[in-house]
């Protein structure tokens, strides 16, 4: 699910990549597709403006700092990449000064090794916090993870042990109503309720926490759930509900500001209730579509496809294949996504599912496979896009730059998956797994579109008889 759409991973390649293996992933990518030439290393963009002839032209200038000095070099456009995980976001609490533990905030955590046997608190609700309360669990004397509203959590593992993203992020789940998801999801807010993890604002309303592990600690007692810290003593905090515990570190898991230090507020803002990105890419603000910001979103499920279709689609803008619409329109959009934003989260976020948001770019490029396309062409293929994960492959199926393995890709997918983790081969008990196979499925759905197709034929003959 985390692949670019032109380059699968090896069949053999887990779920869910360790780190190292994501790196070597990208320079196997950066290798296969000859891209080291045209990347400039040990450089730092300082400053980046628009072109003393910007008004006729759109051309940017990029200040380069490299080898101890700065040049300029202009460009007819830029895009913005570096995503906004550079500047952490860290409150500051009362007392925070007088305490005599550590405090380091998540992009400084390198490992559980120096909490040994120490007491922690982790501040935050989303992946992050879990992942390092669950880490310091192993070692630490006690471990307390501090959330202002509770969060969704979300299992890796699905159903028939797949990923579960492979089973969210399927474009039948779009079709069906916000209120079965959440009645769905609801089904395990009793848990969350005993274990103090549930959100104040509802199922599909707060941060997401994407973890295995975390209930485990909790109910045995190695991770405590508290509300938002209040302050700090000289040696633990205090909690809103005016609990207090001893503390020996303090972990904050509290995300990362909106801040591009090279670029000026008036092309992009600095916070994200003043953000203007149309489609969370374009300033509108601009006289020229020669700018575009890449990874200025988060997502439940796989950032890397999400990227790649944002980049498809501003090569397409650059070249003036693709057009934006009118400024006062890309306000509008802005203005009506932020405040369904707020409305759902009860702050300025750029939260969403990978889907539609993908699909809508496609559609922009021309690339997006249809149910209606597929069903007399390859029906077996019609049936994997509406029912099986959306995989990054669907979007090579067809349109500008398609792939001509991207059809046995995205059938082969579940089977990838499958084999990749169930490496113990146990023979079958009665003879098959008792489901529909895709193949049987696909042939009635098949059936029914057709013969949903004749009655719509018969009921306009009739019409005109």
């Amino acid at each position: 699910m985390m692949c670019f759409s032109d380059f699968p991973f090896p069949d053999a390649t887990p779920p869910y990549l360790p780190g190292k293996a994501v790196i070597k992933y990208y320079q196997d990518y950066a290798e296969h597709f000859k891209l080291r030439p045209h990347i400039r290393f040990d450089s730092e963009i300082t400053w980046v403006a628009q072109n003393d002839d910007y008004e006729e032209t759109g051309r940017w200038r990029v200040t380069v700092r490299s080898d101890g000095g700065e040049t300029d070099h202009v460009f007819d456009a830029v895009i913005c990449a570096t995503v906004f995980f550079r500047v952490p976001s860290q409150p500051v609490y009362p007392g925070e000064e007088g305490f005599e533990g550590s405090i380091i905030h998540s992009n400084e955590y390198r490992g559980s090794g120096n909490y040994q046997s120490k007491r922690v608190v982790v501040v935050g609700g989303s992946h992050s916090a879990g992942d390092i309360a669950v880490d310091t669990s192993l070692v630490a004397k006690q471990v307390y993870l501090s959330m202002r509203g509770g969060t969704l959590l979300i299992r890796r593992i699905g159903p028939l042990g797949y990923p579960s993203d492979m089973f969210a992020n399927r474009r039948i789940q779009f079709l069906l109503p916000e209120r079965y998801h959440q009645r769905k999801a609801s089904k395990n807010n009793g848990t969350l309720d005993t274990l103090g993890l549930i959100s104040e604002r509802g199922v599909f309303r707060s941060s997401a926490m994407v973890n295995d592990v975390i209930e485990s600690r909790i109910i045995c007692g190695k991770v405590g759930t508290r509300p938002s810290l209040d302050h700090f003593t000289r040696e633990g905090v205090v909690f809103t509900d005016g609990t207090e515990v001893e503390a020996d570190a303090v972990v904050y898991a509290t995300g990362y500001k909106m801040k591009i230090p090279f670029m000026d507020r008036s092309v992009v803002q600095d916070n994200l209730k003043d953000l203007e990105l149309f489609m969370h890419v374009f300033p509108p603000r601009l006289s020229h579509p020669s700018c575009a910001f890449i990874g200025y979103t988060c997502t439940r499920g796989a950032h890397a496809p999400l990227f790649e279709m944002q980049s498809r689609w501003v090569t397409r803008v650059f070249k003036g294949i693709c057009r934006l619409p009118s400024m006062e329109h890309m306000l509008d959009d802005v203005r009506i996504v932020k405040q369904s934003s707020f409305e759902r989260y009860g702050k300025h976020t750029i939260l969403f599912p990978p889907l539609p948001y993908t699909d809508d770019l496609a559609a922009r490029i021309g690339v997006l496979p249809t149910f209606s396309g597929l069903i007399f062409r390859d029906p077996i293929l019609a049936f994997h896009v509406i029912f099986s994960a959306a995989v990054p492959y669907m979007y090579r199926l067809l349109g500008p730059h398609a792939w001509k393995g991207a059809q046995a890709a995205c059938l082969r997918s579940l089977s990838v998956k499958r084999e990749a983790t169930r490496t113990r081969k146990v023979q079958k008990i009665g003879g098959g797994n008792g489901l529909l196979s895709i193949r049987l499925a696909a042939l009635l759905v098949a059936i029914f579109a057709i013969a949903s197709l004749l009655k719509s034929l018969e009921n306009i003959i009739i019409r005109f008889l």
